[in-house]
């Protein structure tokens, strides 16, 4: 969320594909490397989630990729859709940490 900040810097392209291109090695391995003890409800959870994932940080990474060459709306594009993630996943933790009771 704070990389358009770093324009003024010109890093700000290179720090969306760095965070892009490390969540999707982290889901690369999370859907290779599964622990079977953990259950098949949450090594399915798992692997829903780290589906979303690739599914929101590929196009980010490819869009951010053609910003660098020409098209700079791209880049907003990709910025969108990975601020749309965090959103995503920062009500998923606030439901979960003070909304859901055992």
């Amino acid at each position: 969320m704070v990389a358009p900040l770093l324009r003024r810097y010109h890093i700000a392209s290179p720090a969306l594909a760095g965070g892009a291109l490390i969540v999707i090695v982290v889901s690369l391995i999370g859907l290779v490397h599964t622990d079977p003890r953990i259950g098949l409800a949450a090594i399915e959870s798992n692997r829903r989630f780290y589906l979303l994932f690739l599914a929101c940080e590929l196009p980010v990474l490819i869009l951010v990729l053609i910003s660098w060459r020409r098209f700079k709306w791209a880049y907003w594009v990709g910025w969108a859709i990975s601020c749309a993630l965090s959103l995503y996943l920062v009500a998923i933790f606030i439901v979960l940490e003070f909304f859901w009771h055992w």
